[in-house]
């Protein structure tokens, strides 16, 4: 699970904005998105792909939690679909006619990984245009570092 701390020093932001606009822009990239909550914690859900993607291991799904805490938000990546990735390589594994599909669930697991670090990304640049003096801190390595 990753995770993100925005350092807003008791500024206010709109987290509801912010997701109604990730939604937004995943929607237009063909992505089916949505996302509930209020002011205070808003959960959204990105997925990319339908059953026969899920099925070949092609499915990009995960979703993003924002939670305001006394000192900014805290942006939590949710538990992301691994399982069908992984089941469907050690099936192409085992049974020689599915190894083109060890391709296809690694393909997903590729997109799948990519997905977390974009939505991170558009998620960054749209906290800097509500708040431009926010401190990002990564902590899900711990290291506290500012970026």
């Amino acid at each position: 699970m990753d995770a993100r701390f925005y350092n807003l020093r008791n500024q206010d932001i709109n987290i509801e904005s912010i997701a109604n606009n990730l939604v937004n822009a995943y929607q237009a990239q063909g992505y089916q998105a949505q996302y509930i909550g209020n002011q205070d914690q808003v959960m959204i859900q990105f997925k990319k792909g339908g059953d026969i993607e899920a099925f070949i291991g092609l499915q990009a799904a995960l979703s993003l939690s924002l939670q305001r805490t006394s000192g900014g938000i805290m942006a939590t990546i949710g538990q992301q679909k691994w399982v069908d990735k992984v089941a469907v390589g050690a099936a192409s594994v085992f049974i020689p006619v599915l190894a083109p599909l060890l391709l296809t669930a690694g393909f997903g697991l590729f997109r799948q990984f990519n997905l977390a670090g974009q939505i991170f990304s558009m998620l960054d640049g749209m906290v800097r245009q509500q708040y431009p003096e926010v401190e990002i801190n990564p902590t899900a390595q711990g290291s506290g570092a500012t970026f």
